[in-house]
């Protein structure tokens, strides 16, 4: 289901957030 593009995404987001995202991420990767 999640496509490694999609993660690349969401780490550049991260740059951002990291923190926040970083927490969203794992928490993803658990829940699926």
């Amino acid at each position: 289901m999640a496509k490694p593009g999609a993660r690349e995404r969401i780490v550049l987001a991260c740059s951002e957030c990291k923190q926040r995202n970083y927490d969203t991420k794992k928490n993803k990767l658990n829940t699926t």
